[in-house]
C-alpha cells in the first residue's frame, strides 16, 4: 500500500468523496486528499511535493493547489520566506480519514516509499502473525467467487485436521487475521486463523448451500452495542479513559456479534469491567 496507487486505496477510495468534489476527476481528488493530509499532519507543503509524489508537471500541481484554495479558502497560509504552504489557524479538514488510516499512512511513509516521513520518526512492532500470500489468495478468491474450500487446519484443541469450509469474510482482530466461514464438519459458522490454514483447495463438489452462506450467519449479521467501563480495581481509571477516549467514564462500541469477543480482549488484561451487551 506504499505504491503510487496505495494513497488512493488508503485515503480516498475507502472514504466518501466530499460533495463539492463529485465533478472532479478521481486522479485529482487523490492529489487533493494527499496535499491536505500532508499539510495537516506534517505541517508543511510545497508544490514540488505534489508534483514529485504523483509524477505530474509543476503546472498541474499548481492547478491542484489553486483548486484546493478555492474549495477550502481558510486552510492555506503561505510562508513567503520559506516558499511553503502552512496550515492556517482555522484549518478544517475537507476529507474524512480514520485514525487507523492516518497512522498507517504515517508509518508507511506517506506513500513516498520512505520508511517514515522525513522529520517525523515512527516505530512499529513487527506483526508476529502474517498469513502467507499464497494461502491468503486462495481464501480471498473463494470468498469473492463463493466457493467451497477443503483445507488442512491445525487448532489447539483438535490438532491437524482436514475440513471443508465455506468462507465469506475476513476478520482482523488486531493481532492476526481470521476467515469467517461455515464449517461443514461442525455444521456451524466459525472463525479460522488464516496462518493455521494450509493446502487449501477449491472443491469440485456441489456449490455452497443457502444455510452455508453469509446471509445465514446470524452472529455476523447481528449488531451488538458494548458499553465498556474501566475495571473497578484499577487505581488510576483516568488512564484507561484517556486511552480509549471515554466520555463520562464509558465507551460505547457497536460491532458485529461475531467479532464482539475480539473487542473485549482487554477484559483479560483487567482493563475493562465485563460490559452488558445490547443487541441491535
Amino acid at each position: 500500500m506504499c505504491s503510487k496507487s496505495g494513497w488512493s486505496v488508503l485515503m480516498t477510495r475507502s472514504n466518501p468523496v466530499p460533495a463539492k468534489l463529485k465533478a472532479v476527476p478521481p486522479s485529482q481528488v487523490e492529489r487533493l486528499s494527499f496535499l491536505e493530509a500532508r499539510l495537516f499532519f506534517i505541517g508543511v507543503l510545497r508544490r514540488a511535493d505534489v508534483a514529485k509524489r504523483f509524477s505530474v508537471a509543476s503546472i498541474q500541481a499548481s492547478r491542484d493547489l489553486a483548486l484546493y484554495k478555492e474549495l477550502a479558502p481558510g486552510n492555506l497560509a503561505y510562508d513567503f520566506q520559506a516558499k511553503t504552504y502552512l496550515p492556517a489557524e482555522k484549518f478544517r479538514l475537507m476529507f474524512s480519514h480514520t485514525p487507523e488510516q492516518v497512522m498507517y499512512w504515517l508509518q508507511s511513509g506517506l506513500g513516498d516509499g520512505l520508511p517514515h516521513p522525513q522529520g517525523l520518526p515512527t516505530a512499529t512492532v513487527q506483526s508476529l502473525s502474517l498469513p502467507k500470500l499464497g494461502e491468503l489468495a486462495v481464501v480471498t478468491r473463494a470468498i469473492y467467487r463463493r466457493q467451497v474450500l477443503e483445507v488442512r487446519y491445525v487448532s489447539l484443541s483438535s490438532g491437524n485436521t482436514r475440513r471443508q469450509i465455506v468462507p465469506h469474510a475476513l476478520v482482523d482482530n488486531g493481532l492476526r487475521w481470521h476467515v469467517r466461514a461455515y464449517d461443514r464438519d461442525n455444521a456451524r459458522f466459525s472463525d479460522f486463523v488464516i496462518t493455521r490454514l494450509s493446502k487449501a483447495l477449491v472443491t469440485d463438489a456441489s456449490e455452497a448451500a443457502h444455510h452455508e452462506r453469509a446471509a445465514a450467519d446470524e452472529q455476523w449479521n447481528r449488531t451488538v452495542e458494548l458499553k465498556l467501563v474501566p475495571h473497578p480495581k484499577l487505581k488510576h481509571k483516568s488512564a484507561v479513559e484517556a486511552d480509549y477516549g471515554m466520555r463520562s467514564g464509558a465507551l460505547r462500541v457497536k460491532c458485529r456479534a461475531a467479532v464482539a469477543g475480539y473487542a473485549l480482549r482487554p477484559v483479560g488484561g483487567r482493563l475493562f469491567a465485563r460490559p452488558p451487551v445490547k443487541r441491535g
